[in-house]
């Protein structure tokens, strides 16, 4: 059976892409209160657990075997937003890495069946170059918790590889670099390198998989109803205005505010989700400059309409979990993957 457990879950970004294809899920472990109501809506059938520092193997293992194990674990202390990047290491939210590799060890050792042959692990592009500079000590840290992930997967046995792909090669206007490490066990790294269209069969350079949409996948659909484009809701004559982050000074210091018009939306965050002063993209519709909408974010990340738009979720707390969420496109091409390469490794 296709199984897999589902990490740091949040509105089950990858877990939707998983179902599509016709993967049974066995466990969402995910804290957040408001995700864990929509995960309960959405994935009504998926057994849940809360904080993975309370998950224990024998939780897992009692399910029965796995094949796949996602994780998008939290990325506050790996992020380049981060005003000071802990680091998997030491960060008090993306340290919850070191349960999910120890959960994942633990279960292997209790019942080989359910060490899973495949392991995905996503985090913002920051995870390959945090923690960074140690300011107190002038210890340049560049790479170590990127260094610490590849060095678990290597003592699990894992073979494993990783790429920076943007959600706009999936087919999304909005700019969502992320950087996907892939694990498959025993040791060869080269089926996980197929996976990522690194390189063909048995490592081959030509014959690689390419980057973009799911082949054969149409509209993502669920309980929600129909996923479509963002152009449907904002016509033909709008444009995505992007607003700089980091505006040189204050308008009160005699700086000002940068603007860029363009086709493709900012990186959603979990924090700027809101009025027109926190919102880093902008629509012009109609002569008029206008935020996003819940439903263009729910658009932006792949989710069917109404995806978050659950009974007892503020508004505010829907952008913050879009913000976070794995883009399901992406997680779409990454499944694939797994489904062509595990196909071609039995017939073998």
């Amino acid at each position: 059976m296709r199984a897999y457990v589902s990490a740091f879950t949040g509105i089950g970004g990858f877990d939707t892409a998983l179902d599509a294809a016709g993967w049974t899920g066995l466990l969402q472990i995910e804290k957040d209160k408001h995700c864990q109501t929509v995960l309960r809506e959405r994935f009504p059938e998926t057994p849940k657990a809360g904080d993975i520092y309370d998950v224990t193997a024998a939780d897992v293992v009692r399910l029965g075997p796995s094949r796949l194990w996602v994780g998008g674990f939290p990325c506050q202390d790996t992020s380049t937003a981060g005003p000071r990047r802990a680091g998997v290491l030491d960060g008090a939210r993306s340290g919850a890495y070191v349960p999910f590799a120890s959960l994942l060890a633990e279960s292997g050792r209790l019942w080989a069946a359910a060490q899973p042959e495949w392991v995905v692990i996503e985090n913002p592009v920051g995870l390959l170059s945090s923690p960074g500079l140690d300011r107190s000590t002038g210890v340049d840290r560049t790479g170590w918790d990127m260094a610490a992930v590849a060095r678990s997967l290597d003592d699990l046995g894992y073979g494993w590889a990783y790429r920076v792909v943007d959600a706009r090669q999936f087919g999304s206007v909005q700019r969502r670099e992320r950087v996907f490490v892939v694990g498959r066990l025993g040791g060869d790294p080269r089926p996980a390198g197929e996976v990522l269209g690194l390189c063909g069969p048995g490592g081959a350079p030509v014959g690689a998989r390419p980057v973009g949409p799911a082949r054969g996948r149409g509209p993502a659909q669920g309980a929600a109803g129909d996923r479509g484009p963002v152009e449907d809701l904002t016509g033909d004559a709008a444009r995505v205005w992007r607003k700089s982050a980091r505006a040189r000074k204050s308008l009160a210091a005699g700086g000002y505010e940068t603007w860029r018009e363009d086709g493709y939306a900012n990186t959603l965050t979990g924090f700027d989700y809101g009025g027109v002063n926190r919102q880093t993209h902008l629509i012009v519709q109609d002569g008029r400059v206008r935020t996003t909408t819940l439903r263009e974010w729910e658009r932006l990340q792949g989710f069917a309409d109404g995806w978050t738009d659950v009974a007892g979720v503020p508004d505010a707390e829907r952008g913050r979990m879009l913000g976070n969420a794995v883009e399901v496109r992406t997680a779409e091409w990454l499944v694939e993957g797994i489904d062509l390469v595990t196909d071609r490794l039995v017939a073998a």
